[in-house]
Protein backbone atom coordinates (compact mmCIF):
# COMPACT_ATOMS: atom_id res chain seq x y z
CA UNK A 1 0.00 0.00 0.00
CA UNK A 2 1.32 3.42 -0.92
CA UNK A 3 1.76 6.13 1.70
CA UNK A 4 2.35 9.86 1.43
CA UNK A 5 5.74 11.34 2.23
CA UNK A 6 4.82 12.46 5.72
CA UNK A 7 3.63 8.98 6.68
CA UNK A 8 6.70 7.38 5.08
CA UNK A 9 8.99 9.70 7.01
CA UNK A 10 7.23 8.92 10.25
CA UNK A 11 7.51 5.20 9.66
CA UNK A 12 11.19 5.55 8.78
CA UNK A 13 11.79 7.55 11.92
CA UNK A 14 10.12 4.87 14.00
CA UNK A 15 12.17 1.97 12.73
CA UNK A 16 15.40 3.95 12.77
CA UNK A 17 15.00 4.63 16.49
CA UNK A 18 13.35 1.34 17.45
CA UNK A 19 16.45 0.15 19.27
CA UNK A 20 15.92 2.97 21.78
CA UNK A 21 12.31 2.11 22.58
CA UNK A 22 13.00 -0.46 25.35
CA UNK A 23 15.17 2.08 27.19
CA UNK A 24 12.50 4.74 26.88
CA UNK A 25 9.90 2.31 28.20
CA UNK A 26 12.13 1.46 31.17
CA UNK A 27 12.62 5.12 32.03
CA UNK A 28 8.89 5.68 31.86
CA UNK A 29 8.17 2.80 34.20
CA UNK A 30 10.84 3.91 36.66
CA UNK A 31 9.51 7.48 36.62
CA UNK A 32 5.96 6.31 37.15
CA UNK A 33 7.14 4.12 40.01
CA UNK A 34 8.59 7.21 41.73
CA UNK A 35 5.94 9.73 40.81
CA UNK A 36 2.75 7.68 40.64
CA UNK A 37 1.32 4.38 41.77
CA UNK A 38 0.46 1.88 39.03
CA UNK A 39 -3.00 1.94 37.55
CA UNK A 40 -5.06 -0.95 38.87
CA UNK A 41 -8.25 -2.45 37.42
CA UNK A 42 -10.08 -5.64 38.38
CA UNK A 43 -12.51 -7.49 36.11
CA UNK A 44 -15.57 -7.66 38.37
CA UNK A 45 -18.15 -8.57 35.73
CA UNK A 46 -19.45 -11.77 37.32
CA UNK A 47 -19.45 -10.64 40.98
CA UNK A 48 -21.42 -7.55 39.94
CA UNK A 49 -24.07 -9.50 38.06
CA UNK A 50 -22.87 -8.69 34.56
CA UNK A 51 -22.68 -12.05 32.82
CA UNK A 52 -22.72 -11.56 29.06
CA UNK A 53 -21.03 -13.84 26.59
CA UNK A 54 -20.33 -12.42 23.16
CA UNK A 55 -20.60 -14.68 20.16
CA UNK A 56 -18.91 -14.73 16.78
CA UNK A 57 -18.63 -11.03 15.88
CA UNK A 58 -16.20 -11.14 13.00
CA UNK A 59 -18.87 -10.66 10.31
CA UNK A 60 -19.58 -7.09 11.46
CA UNK A 61 -16.04 -6.64 12.87
CA UNK A 62 -17.21 -6.21 16.42
CA UNK A 63 -20.48 -5.45 18.19
CA UNK A 64 -20.87 -2.28 20.21
CA UNK A 65 -21.34 -1.54 23.90
CA UNK A 66 -22.70 1.35 25.93
CA UNK A 67 -22.57 2.95 29.38
CA UNK A 68 -25.54 5.30 29.74
CA UNK A 69 -28.32 6.17 32.16
CA UNK A 70 -31.20 4.58 30.29
CA UNK A 71 -33.76 4.80 33.11
CA UNK A 72 -32.99 8.33 34.39
CA UNK A 73 -32.11 7.19 37.90
CA UNK A 74 -28.63 8.75 37.99
CA UNK A 75 -26.42 5.71 37.39
CA UNK A 76 -24.94 3.99 34.36
CA UNK A 77 -26.71 1.02 32.84
CA UNK A 78 -25.11 -1.35 30.33
CA UNK A 79 -26.24 -2.10 26.80
CA UNK A 80 -24.17 -4.53 24.77
CA UNK A 81 -24.71 -6.12 21.36
CA UNK A 82 -23.32 -9.28 19.81
CA UNK A 83 -24.55 -11.93 22.21
CA UNK A 84 -25.03 -15.50 21.16
CA UNK A 85 -27.99 -15.77 18.82
CA UNK A 86 -27.93 -12.01 18.28
CA UNK A 87 -28.90 -11.23 21.88
CA UNK A 88 -28.60 -7.58 22.90
CA UNK A 89 -27.98 -7.39 26.62
CA UNK A 90 -29.47 -4.72 28.89
CA UNK A 91 -28.32 -4.60 32.51
CA UNK A 92 -29.79 -2.25 35.12
CA UNK A 93 -27.44 -0.59 37.61
CA UNK A 94 -28.71 -0.51 41.20
CA UNK A 95 -26.67 2.61 41.99
CA UNK A 96 -23.68 0.77 43.43
CA UNK A 97 -22.34 -0.77 40.25
CA UNK A 98 -24.22 -4.06 40.67
CA UNK A 99 -26.47 -5.16 37.86
CA UNK A 100 -29.72 -6.99 37.12
CA UNK A 101 -30.28 -8.53 33.70
CA UNK A 102 -33.23 -6.84 31.95
CA UNK A 103 -32.44 -8.16 28.47
CA UNK A 104 -35.60 -10.22 28.05
CA UNK A 105 -38.06 -7.54 29.15
CA UNK A 106 -36.52 -4.57 27.30
CA UNK A 107 -38.35 -4.96 24.00
CA UNK A 108 -35.00 -4.91 22.20
CA UNK A 109 -35.15 -7.93 19.92
CA UNK A 110 -32.19 -10.19 19.11
CA UNK A 111 -30.37 -8.81 16.08
CA UNK A 112 -27.96 -10.93 14.12
CA UNK A 113 -25.01 -8.81 12.98
CA UNK A 114 -25.93 -5.83 15.14
CA UNK A 115 -23.09 -3.37 14.80
CA UNK A 116 -22.57 -0.11 16.72
CA UNK A 117 -24.51 1.39 19.62
CA UNK A 118 -25.23 5.05 20.37
CA UNK A 119 -27.61 6.89 22.70
CA UNK A 120 -29.41 10.19 22.12
CA UNK A 121 -32.70 11.83 22.98
CA UNK A 122 -33.80 12.17 19.38
CA UNK A 123 -37.40 13.09 20.26
CA UNK A 124 -36.58 15.53 23.09
CA UNK A 125 -38.80 13.77 25.62
CA UNK A 126 -36.13 13.66 28.33
CA UNK A 127 -34.83 10.12 28.05
CA UNK A 128 -32.18 8.42 25.97
CA UNK A 129 -33.13 6.48 22.87
CA UNK A 130 -30.90 3.89 21.18
CA UNK A 131 -29.63 3.55 17.62
CA UNK A 132 -28.18 0.26 16.35
CA UNK A 133 -26.68 0.07 12.83
CA UNK A 134 -27.02 -3.27 11.09
CA UNK A 135 -24.45 -5.15 9.03
CA UNK A 136 -26.50 -6.06 5.94
CA UNK A 137 -29.65 -6.02 8.10
CA UNK A 138 -31.97 -3.03 8.72
CA UNK A 139 -30.74 -0.55 11.32
CA UNK A 140 -32.84 -0.02 14.44
CA UNK A 141 -33.97 3.06 16.33
CA UNK A 142 -35.38 2.16 19.72
CA UNK A 143 -37.56 4.82 21.34
CA UNK A 144 -37.27 4.84 25.12
CA UNK A 145 -40.73 4.21 26.62
CA UNK A 146 -39.53 4.40 30.22
CA UNK A 147 -38.88 1.71 32.81
CA UNK A 148 -36.12 0.21 30.62
CA UNK A 149 -38.51 -0.71 27.82
CA UNK A 150 -38.08 0.27 24.18
CA UNK A 151 -39.96 0.23 20.86
CA UNK A 152 -38.32 0.03 17.43
CA UNK A 153 -39.43 3.05 15.34
CA UNK A 154 -36.69 2.94 12.69
CA UNK A 155 -39.03 2.34 9.75
CA UNK A 156 -41.50 5.08 10.61
CA UNK A 157 -38.61 7.44 11.40
CA UNK A 158 -36.98 6.70 8.04
CA UNK A 159 -33.65 5.46 9.40
CA UNK A 160 -33.98 1.70 8.76
CA UNK A 161 -30.91 1.69 6.53
CA UNK A 162 -30.04 -1.79 5.25
CA UNK A 163 -26.38 -1.84 4.24
CA UNK A 164 -22.95 -2.80 5.56
CA UNK A 165 -23.33 -0.09 8.22
CA UNK A 166 -20.84 -0.10 11.07
CA UNK A 167 -21.29 2.91 13.34
CA UNK A 168 -23.21 6.13 13.87
CA UNK A 169 -22.95 9.35 15.88
CA UNK A 170 -25.29 12.19 16.83
CA UNK A 171 -24.88 15.96 16.66
CA UNK A 172 -27.02 19.05 16.11
CA UNK A 173 -25.34 20.27 12.92
CA UNK A 174 -27.89 23.04 12.18
CA UNK A 175 -28.39 24.01 15.85
CA UNK A 176 -32.17 23.74 15.78
CA UNK A 177 -32.31 21.81 19.04
CA UNK A 178 -32.97 18.44 17.39
CA UNK A 179 -30.15 15.88 17.21
CA UNK A 180 -29.18 14.64 13.76
CA UNK A 181 -27.69 11.23 12.95
CA UNK A 182 -24.66 10.40 10.80
CA UNK A 183 -24.45 6.71 9.81
CA UNK A 184 -21.41 5.31 8.02
CA UNK A 185 -21.51 2.61 5.35
CA UNK A 186 -18.57 0.46 4.28
CA UNK A 187 -19.31 1.23 0.64
CA UNK A 188 -18.47 -1.43 -1.99
CA UNK A 189 -18.44 -4.25 0.57
CA UNK A 190 -19.73 -7.23 -1.41
CA UNK A 191 -20.51 -4.83 -4.25
CA UNK A 192 -22.94 -2.65 -2.26
CA UNK A 193 -22.77 0.91 -3.62
CA UNK A 194 -24.81 2.60 -0.87
CA UNK A 195 -22.92 5.52 0.68
CA UNK A 196 -22.98 7.24 4.06
CA UNK A 197 -26.28 8.72 5.26
CA UNK A 198 -26.68 11.95 7.21
CA UNK A 199 -30.15 12.06 8.70
CA UNK A 200 -31.49 15.52 9.50
CA UNK A 201 -33.96 15.41 12.36
CA UNK A 202 -37.26 16.89 11.18
CA UNK A 203 -38.50 17.43 14.74
CA UNK A 204 -41.61 15.31 14.23
CA UNK A 205 -40.16 11.84 14.81
CA UNK A 206 -38.87 11.49 11.25
CA UNK A 207 -35.55 12.09 9.51
CA UNK A 208 -34.42 13.10 6.02
CA UNK A 209 -31.12 11.97 4.49
CA UNK A 210 -29.21 15.10 3.45
CA UNK A 211 -25.71 13.59 3.08
CA UNK A 212 -25.44 14.07 -0.68
CA UNK A 213 -27.16 17.45 -0.58
CA UNK A 214 -24.60 18.70 1.97
CA UNK A 215 -21.65 16.97 0.31
CA UNK A 216 -20.71 14.90 3.36
CA UNK A 217 -21.42 11.42 2.00
CA UNK A 218 -17.74 10.52 1.44
CA UNK A 219 -18.47 9.09 -2.02
CA UNK A 220 -16.87 5.74 -2.78
CA UNK A 221 -15.24 5.37 0.62
CA UNK A 222 -15.52 2.23 2.76
CA UNK A 223 -16.31 4.31 5.84
CA UNK A 224 -15.96 2.71 9.26
CA UNK A 225 -17.06 5.34 11.75
CA UNK A 226 -17.96 9.02 12.24
CA UNK A 227 -17.08 11.43 15.03
CA UNK A 228 -18.77 14.73 15.80
CA UNK A 229 -16.56 17.26 17.58
CA UNK A 230 -15.71 20.95 17.36
CA UNK A 231 -12.15 20.72 16.01
CA UNK A 232 -11.84 24.47 15.34
CA UNK A 233 -13.69 25.58 18.50
CA UNK A 234 -16.03 27.87 16.62
CA UNK A 235 -19.08 26.57 18.44
CA UNK A 236 -20.52 24.03 16.01
CA UNK A 237 -19.78 20.34 15.59
CA UNK A 238 -17.69 19.22 12.64
CA UNK A 239 -17.66 15.67 11.25
CA UNK A 240 -14.59 13.43 10.99
CA UNK A 241 -14.92 10.15 9.08
CA UNK A 242 -12.63 7.14 9.54
CA UNK A 243 -12.04 5.32 6.25
CA UNK A 244 -10.96 1.70 5.87
CA UNK A 245 -8.32 0.52 3.38
CA UNK A 246 -6.61 3.91 3.24
CA UNK A 247 -4.15 4.36 0.38
CA UNK A 248 -2.60 7.08 -1.74
CA UNK A 249 -1.30 4.63 -4.30
CA UNK A 250 -1.33 6.53 -7.63
CA UNK A 251 -2.06 3.25 -9.42
CA UNK A 252 -4.98 2.37 -7.14
CA UNK A 253 -7.77 3.99 -5.19
CA UNK A 254 -7.20 7.24 -3.32
CA UNK A 255 -8.79 6.45 0.04
CA UNK A 256 -8.35 8.48 3.20
CA UNK A 257 -10.20 9.93 6.18
CA UNK A 258 -12.42 12.97 5.72
CA UNK A 259 -12.91 16.13 7.80
CA UNK A 260 -16.03 18.16 7.06
CA UNK A 261 -15.97 21.58 8.70
CA UNK A 262 -19.31 22.99 9.75
CA UNK A 263 -19.72 26.50 8.31
CA UNK A 264 -22.29 27.42 10.94
CA UNK A 265 -25.06 27.99 8.44
CA UNK A 266 -26.13 24.40 7.89
CA UNK A 267 -23.46 23.70 5.23
CA UNK A 268 -20.06 22.00 5.30
CA UNK A 269 -16.61 22.42 3.74
CA UNK A 270 -14.21 19.55 3.06
CA UNK A 271 -11.26 20.67 5.17
CA UNK A 272 -9.34 17.38 5.09
CA UNK A 273 -6.24 18.52 3.23
CA UNK A 274 -6.29 22.00 4.72
CA UNK A 275 -6.17 20.47 8.21
CA UNK A 276 -3.68 17.74 7.26
CA UNK A 277 -5.73 14.86 8.65
CA UNK A 278 -6.24 12.65 5.61
CA UNK A 279 -4.47 9.69 7.31
CA UNK A 280 -3.98 7.03 4.64
CA UNK A 281 -4.61 4.19 7.06
CA UNK A 282 -7.08 1.44 7.85
CA UNK A 283 -8.90 3.69 10.33
CA UNK A 284 -11.01 1.74 12.81
CA UNK A 285 -11.09 3.89 15.93
CA UNK A 286 -11.14 7.61 16.76
CA UNK A 287 -10.37 8.98 20.23
CA UNK A 288 -10.90 12.71 20.78
CA UNK A 289 -9.45 14.73 23.67
CA UNK A 290 -7.19 17.63 24.63
CA UNK A 291 -3.86 16.06 25.61
CA UNK A 292 -1.81 19.25 26.03
CA UNK A 293 -4.27 21.63 27.76
CA UNK A 294 -4.42 24.08 24.83
CA UNK A 295 -8.26 24.09 24.61
CA UNK A 296 -8.25 22.29 21.25
CA UNK A 297 -9.14 18.67 20.55
CA UNK A 298 -6.50 16.18 19.47
CA UNK A 299 -7.20 12.84 17.74
CA UNK A 300 -5.82 9.34 18.09
CA UNK A 301 -6.60 6.98 15.22
CA UNK A 302 -6.19 3.20 15.26
CA UNK A 303 -4.82 1.27 12.31
CA UNK A 304 -3.42 -2.12 11.38
CA UNK A 305 0.18 -3.13 12.21
CA UNK A 306 1.61 -0.24 10.19
CA UNK A 307 0.90 1.96 13.18
CA UNK A 308 -1.72 4.21 14.77
CA UNK A 309 -1.61 7.99 14.40
CA UNK A 310 -1.73 10.77 17.01
CA UNK A 311 -2.81 14.08 15.47
CA UNK A 312 -2.19 17.09 17.74
CA UNK A 313 -4.29 20.19 17.11
CA UNK A 314 -2.19 23.31 16.37
CA UNK A 315 -5.07 25.64 17.25
CA UNK A 316 -5.19 27.16 13.77
CA UNK A 317 -7.40 24.58 12.02
CA UNK A 318 -4.38 22.36 11.29
CA UNK A 319 -2.91 19.26 12.90
CA UNK A 320 0.57 17.77 13.26
CA UNK A 321 1.55 14.11 13.54
CA UNK A 322 3.16 13.56 16.97
CA UNK A 323 2.85 9.78 17.08
CA UNK A 324 6.55 9.04 17.42
CA UNK A 325 7.09 11.71 20.08
CA UNK A 326 4.22 10.23 22.10
CA UNK A 327 5.36 6.63 21.61
CA UNK A 328 1.84 5.59 20.63
CA UNK A 329 2.29 3.81 17.29
CA UNK A 330 1.27 0.51 18.92
CA UNK A 331 1.91 -1.55 15.73
CA UNK A 332 -0.98 -3.91 16.38
CA UNK A 333 -4.37 -4.28 14.69
CA UNK A 334 -6.26 -1.60 16.60
CA UNK A 335 -10.00 -0.94 16.89
CA UNK A 336 -11.79 0.98 19.64
CA UNK A 337 -9.81 3.63 21.51
CA UNK A 338 -10.69 6.24 24.12
CA UNK A 339 -9.11 9.10 26.09
CA UNK A 340 -9.85 9.21 29.83
CA UNK A 341 -8.11 10.36 33.00
CA UNK A 342 -8.08 7.08 34.91
CA UNK A 343 -5.89 8.26 37.81
CA UNK A 344 -7.37 11.77 38.20
CA UNK A 345 -3.95 13.37 37.67
CA UNK A 346 -5.24 15.81 34.94
CA UNK A 347 -3.49 13.92 32.11
CA UNK A 348 -5.54 11.97 29.59
CA UNK A 349 -4.67 8.30 29.39
CA UNK A 350 -5.51 6.26 26.30
CA UNK A 351 -6.93 2.74 26.02
CA UNK A 352 -6.64 0.79 22.78
CA UNK A 353 -8.55 -2.37 21.81
CA UNK A 354 -6.62 -4.81 19.63
CA UNK A 355 -7.09 -8.07 17.84
CA UNK A 356 -4.17 -10.44 17.30
CA UNK A 357 -2.45 -8.87 20.29
CA UNK A 358 -3.02 -7.58 23.82
CA UNK A 359 -4.86 -4.31 24.46
CA UNK A 360 -2.81 -1.27 25.43
CA UNK A 361 -3.16 1.43 28.07
CA UNK A 362 -0.95 4.48 27.52
CA UNK A 363 -0.44 6.40 30.77
CA UNK A 364 -0.70 10.15 30.19
CA UNK A 365 1.85 12.72 31.35
CA UNK A 366 3.25 16.15 30.44
CA UNK A 367 4.20 16.55 26.79
CA UNK A 368 7.73 17.47 27.90
CA UNK A 369 8.05 13.97 29.39
CA UNK A 370 6.88 11.98 26.38
CA UNK A 371 6.99 9.19 25.17
CA UNK A 372 4.17 7.47 27.01
CA UNK A 373 4.45 3.90 28.26
CA UNK A 374 1.98 1.07 27.75
CA UNK A 375 0.96 0.07 31.28
CA UNK A 376 -1.85 -2.32 30.37
CA UNK A 377 -0.14 -5.40 31.86
CA UNK A 378 0.54 -3.66 35.18
CA UNK A 379 -3.01 -2.28 35.24
CA UNK A 380 -4.58 -5.68 34.54
CA UNK A 381 -6.36 -4.64 31.34
CA UNK A 382 -4.11 -6.25 28.68
CA UNK A 383 -6.89 -8.47 27.35
CA UNK A 384 -5.27 -10.89 24.92
CA UNK A 385 -8.10 -11.84 22.66
CA UNK A 386 -9.94 -10.22 19.76
CA UNK A 387 -11.41 -7.06 21.30
CA UNK A 388 -13.19 -4.37 19.31
CA UNK A 389 -15.09 -2.04 21.65
CA UNK A 390 -14.66 -0.09 24.88
CA UNK A 391 -16.91 2.30 26.83
CA UNK A 392 -15.88 4.48 29.78
CA UNK A 393 -17.80 5.82 32.77
CA UNK A 394 -18.06 5.81 36.54
CA UNK A 395 -19.90 2.52 36.93
CA UNK A 396 -19.82 2.19 40.71
CA UNK A 397 -20.20 5.84 41.73
CA UNK A 398 -16.80 6.21 43.40
CA UNK A 399 -15.71 9.15 41.21
CA UNK A 400 -13.13 7.44 39.06
CA UNK A 401 -13.53 6.02 35.57
CA UNK A 402 -14.17 2.34 34.88
CA UNK A 403 -14.32 0.45 31.58
CA UNK A 404 -16.70 -1.88 29.79
CA UNK A 405 -14.51 -3.84 27.37
CA UNK A 406 -15.87 -6.27 24.79
CA UNK A 407 -14.55 -9.58 23.57
CA UNK A 408 -15.21 -12.26 20.95
CA UNK A 409 -16.49 -15.73 21.80
CA UNK A 410 -15.82 -14.84 25.43
CA UNK A 411 -17.50 -13.01 28.29
CA UNK A 412 -17.36 -9.22 28.18
CA UNK A 413 -15.13 -7.50 30.73
CA UNK A 414 -16.18 -5.00 33.38
CA UNK A 415 -12.96 -3.39 34.62
CA UNK A 416 -13.51 -1.55 37.91
CA UNK A 417 -10.90 1.09 38.71
CA UNK A 418 -9.04 0.53 41.99
CA UNK A 419 -6.08 2.78 41.18
CA UNK A 420 -4.51 4.30 44.29
CA UNK A 421 -3.93 7.70 42.68
CA UNK A 422 -7.52 7.89 41.43
CA UNK A 423 -8.70 7.81 45.03
CA UNK A 424 -5.98 10.15 46.29
CA UNK A 425 -6.27 12.87 43.64
CA UNK A 426 -9.03 15.46 43.49
CA UNK A 427 -11.67 15.53 40.76
CA UNK A 428 -14.89 17.15 39.58
CA UNK A 429 -17.74 15.74 37.50
CA UNK A 430 -20.10 17.96 35.49
CA UNK A 431 -23.50 17.05 34.14
CA UNK A 432 -24.53 19.68 31.56
CA UNK A 433 -28.27 20.19 31.32
CA UNK A 434 -30.42 22.39 29.15
CA UNK A 435 -34.07 22.65 28.18
CA UNK A 436 -36.01 19.83 26.57
CA UNK A 437 -34.39 20.86 23.28
CA UNK A 438 -31.20 18.75 23.44
CA UNK A 439 -31.46 18.40 27.21
CA UNK A 440 -28.16 16.45 27.43
CA UNK A 441 -26.46 19.38 25.64
CA UNK A 442 -24.71 17.20 23.07
CA UNK A 443 -22.03 19.37 21.46
CA UNK A 444 -21.47 21.58 24.52
CA UNK A 445 -17.84 22.30 25.47
CA UNK A 446 -16.79 22.94 29.06
CA UNK A 447 -13.42 24.36 30.12
CA UNK A 448 -12.19 23.94 33.69
CA UNK A 449 -9.31 26.06 35.04
CA UNK A 450 -7.38 24.76 38.04
CA UNK A 451 -3.77 25.26 39.15
CA UNK A 452 -2.76 26.91 35.88
CA UNK A 453 -4.20 24.20 33.61
CA UNK A 454 -7.27 24.35 31.39
CA UNK A 455 -9.02 21.06 30.76
CA UNK A 456 -11.55 20.93 27.93
CA UNK A 457 -14.25 18.31 27.40
CA UNK A 458 -17.17 18.02 25.00
CA UNK A 459 -20.49 16.22 25.46
CA UNK A 460 -20.58 13.62 22.69
CA UNK A 461 -23.04 10.97 21.52
CA UNK A 462 -21.55 7.95 19.75
CA UNK A 463 -17.86 7.64 20.57
CA UNK A 464 -14.61 5.94 19.53
CA UNK A 465 -15.66 2.72 17.72
CA UNK A 466 -19.29 1.56 17.84
CA UNK A 467 -19.62 2.58 21.47
CA UNK A 468 -21.12 5.09 23.88
CA UNK A 469 -19.37 6.62 26.90
CA UNK A 470 -21.18 8.32 29.78
CA UNK A 471 -22.50 11.84 29.13
CA UNK A 472 -21.13 13.25 32.39
CA UNK A 473 -17.86 15.14 31.92
CA UNK A 474 -15.08 13.91 34.23
CA UNK A 475 -12.02 16.00 35.17
CA UNK A 476 -9.12 14.77 37.26
CA UNK A 477 -7.57 17.63 39.27
CA UNK A 478 -4.48 16.07 40.92
CA UNK A 479 -3.83 18.14 44.07
CA UNK A 480 -5.79 21.25 43.01
CA UNK A 481 -8.05 22.27 45.88
CA UNK A 482 -10.04 24.90 44.02
CA UNK A 483 -11.33 25.41 40.50
CA UNK A 484 -10.83 29.06 39.65
CA UNK A 485 -13.17 29.23 36.66
CA UNK A 486 -15.49 27.09 34.57
CA UNK A 487 -16.70 28.18 31.13
CA UNK A 488 -19.63 26.65 29.27
CA UNK A 489 -19.81 27.06 25.49
CA UNK A 490 -22.87 26.23 23.41
CA UNK A 491 -23.59 27.17 19.80
CA UNK A 492 -20.51 29.33 19.43
CA UNK A 493 -21.13 31.46 22.50
CA UNK A 494 -19.68 31.47 25.98
CA UNK A 495 -22.93 30.84 27.78
CA UNK A 496 -21.86 30.87 31.42
CA UNK A 497 -18.83 31.57 33.58
CA UNK A 498 -18.72 30.06 37.07
CA UNK A 499 -16.16 30.97 39.73
CA UNK A 500 -14.57 29.05 42.60
CA UNK A 501 -16.25 25.71 41.96
CA UNK A 502 -15.59 23.30 44.87
CA UNK A 503 -13.71 20.11 44.01
CA UNK A 504 -14.63 16.48 44.74
CA UNK A 505 -18.28 16.97 43.83
CA UNK A 506 -20.54 16.13 40.93
CA UNK A 507 -22.29 19.33 39.86
CA UNK A 508 -25.07 19.96 37.37
CA UNK A 509 -24.13 22.79 35.05
CA UNK A 510 -27.30 24.42 33.74
CA UNK A 511 -27.55 26.48 30.59
CA UNK A 512 -28.83 30.08 31.08
CA UNK A 513 -32.26 29.20 29.73
CA UNK A 514 -32.71 26.61 32.50
CA UNK A 515 -31.57 28.70 35.47
CA UNK A 516 -34.35 29.06 38.02
CA UNK A 517 -36.78 27.17 35.79
CA UNK A 518 -37.09 23.88 37.67
CA UNK A 519 -40.14 22.58 35.78
CA UNK A 520 -38.90 23.68 32.34
CA UNK A 521 -42.08 25.58 31.51
CA UNK A 522 -40.20 28.63 30.24
CA UNK A 523 -41.12 30.85 33.21
CA UNK A 524 -39.52 31.47 36.60
CA UNK A 525 -42.56 31.23 38.85
CA UNK A 526 -43.28 32.46 42.36
CA UNK A 527 -43.09 28.85 43.59
CA UNK A 528 -39.62 28.49 42.11
CA UNK A 529 -38.48 31.70 43.79
CA UNK A 530 -39.84 30.35 47.08
CA UNK A 531 -37.89 27.11 46.54
CA UNK A 532 -34.74 29.15 45.97
CA UNK A 533 -35.33 31.04 49.20
CA UNK A 534 -35.63 27.75 51.09
CA UNK A 535 -32.32 26.63 49.56
CA UNK A 536 -30.69 29.98 50.35
CA UNK A 537 -27.20 29.70 51.87
CA UNK A 538 -26.24 33.34 52.25
CA UNK A 539 -23.15 34.96 50.67
CA UNK A 540 -20.01 32.84 50.48
CA UNK A 541 -21.61 29.65 51.84
CA UNK A 542 -21.35 26.82 49.32
CA UNK A 543 -24.67 25.53 48.09
CA UNK A 544 -25.71 21.91 48.42
CA UNK A 545 -25.42 19.76 45.25
CA UNK A 546 -28.89 19.54 43.78
CA UNK A 547 -29.60 23.26 44.15
CA UNK A 548 -27.32 24.51 41.36
CA UNK A 549 -30.33 25.59 39.32
CA UNK A 550 -30.84 28.54 41.72
CA UNK A 551 -27.23 29.78 41.46
CA UNK A 552 -28.02 32.48 38.92
CA UNK A 553 -24.64 34.26 39.07
CA UNK A 554 -22.41 31.16 39.20
CA UNK A 555 -20.61 31.80 42.49
CA UNK A 556 -21.79 28.59 44.23
CA UNK A 557 -23.91 30.20 46.86
CA UNK A 558 -27.59 31.14 46.87
CA UNK A 559 -28.02 34.63 48.24
CA UNK A 560 -30.06 37.77 47.69
CA UNK A 561 -28.29 38.42 44.38
CA UNK A 562 -29.62 35.14 42.99
CA UNK A 563 -33.13 35.70 44.33
CA UNK A 564 -33.15 39.18 42.80
CA UNK A 565 -32.02 37.88 39.41
CA UNK A 566 -34.77 35.27 39.47
CA UNK A 567 -37.39 37.91 40.33
CA UNK A 568 -36.17 40.27 37.64
CA UNK A 569 -36.34 37.51 35.06
CA UNK A 570 -32.80 38.30 33.91
CA UNK A 571 -32.23 34.69 32.96
CA UNK A 572 -35.77 33.87 31.96
CA UNK A 573 -35.50 31.15 29.31
CA UNK A 574 -34.68 32.27 25.81
CA UNK A 575 -37.06 31.64 22.87
CA UNK A 576 -37.23 27.97 21.92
Amino acid sequence: MGMNNAIKARRAGHFKSSSLVPGAMLISVVCSGVLAAPLNFVNEALPRGFNFRLGFNYHQVGAGNMLADLDNDGDLDILIAGGQGGLIGLFENDGTGNFTDRSFTSGIAPMVNASGLSAADYDNDGDLDIHIPGWFVPSKLYRNDGNLTFTDVAAEAGVDLSAPSMAAAWGDYNQDGWLDLYATVRTFTDGVEIENHFYRNNGDGTFTDVATQLGVHAPGDPSCLPAFFDYDRDGDDDIYIGTDKGSDDPDGLLLHNKLYRNNGDGTFFNATYEAGVEAYIFCMGIAVGDMDFDRHFDMYLTNIQQGNILYMNNGDRTYRDDTIAAGMESLRVGWGTVFADFDNDTHLDNYVCNIQGANRLYRGKDVSQWPLADEAPEAGVDVFWDVYCVSVGDIDGDNDLDMLVGNTNRRANLFINHSTDAGKNNWVRLQVEGTQMNQQCVGACVEVDAEGKTQTREVRSGTNYKSQDEFTLHYGLADAEKISEVRLYISGSQMRVLKNMPVNQEWTLYTPDRLGDVDMDGVISVDEIRAAMLARTGPGVTLTPGNEIFDMDGDFDIDSDDIQLMGLGVYTPMPR
